[in-house]
């Protein structure tokens, strides 16, 4: 029984790689599918990215194989499917593009910085927004509680009158005697 388990290992790594090759022919013929096309058409990369209101940058990405400056999966196989179309292309002809892209394990880091807007979007993000609202609620009802406290009704500014502190010192002498 034992021995089964390191030829099972081995036989999953074996098909672990034999699949990563596989999804990279299919990324590269879709990339070279892609260039040929253009290129057959006799369409600019400018004049492309016009006409299906992709970005030059995106578009150079996908020709030169850049996986890493491609847009997300979600978004990437709607633009896939509008170069298929302006190219000629057979539908899902270009789909190649969409598997790497999709199969790229990136183990995101969480870093403390309050310009990112990704913070928000982590749990720590969450946690910071609960204290700060609570902190603001608990900082509302103490003004509440210290505007009770002075019976303040009007939500007018309080304007101390020289006559009251007058009376406040007359009745704190009074009180020390």
């Amino acid at each position: 029984m034992a021995l089964n388990i390191p030829f099972k290992k081995s036989s999953s790594v074996l098909s672990d790689s034999h699949d990563k090759t596989r999804v990279e022919n299919e990324f590269y013929k879709a990339i070279n599918l892609f260039k040929a096309q253009r290129m057959k058409v006799g369409i600019s990369l400018e004049t492309l990215a016009k006409e299906t209101k992709i970005s030059r940058n995106v578009l150079i990405a996908i020709e030169n194989g850049w996986e890493k400056y491609l847009p997300e999966k979600t978004y990437l196989i709607s633009m896939i499917k509008t170069l298929e179309l302006k190219l000629n292309l057979e539908i899902g002809s270009l789909n190649g593009l969409s598997t790497k892209k999709g199969t790229t394990n990136t183990v995101s880091r969480f870093k403390f910085n309050f310009i990112n807007i990704d913070f928000l979007n982590s749990w720590i993000g969450s946690l910071f927004y609960l204290i700060i609202m609570l902190l603001s609620i608990l900082a509302l009802n103490s003004q509440q509680k210290y505007l009770i406290k002075i019976n303040s009704i009007s939500t007018e500014p309080i304007i101390i009158e020289k006559n009251f502190i007058e009376d406040k010192n007359i009745i704190n002498k009074q009180k020390e005697n």
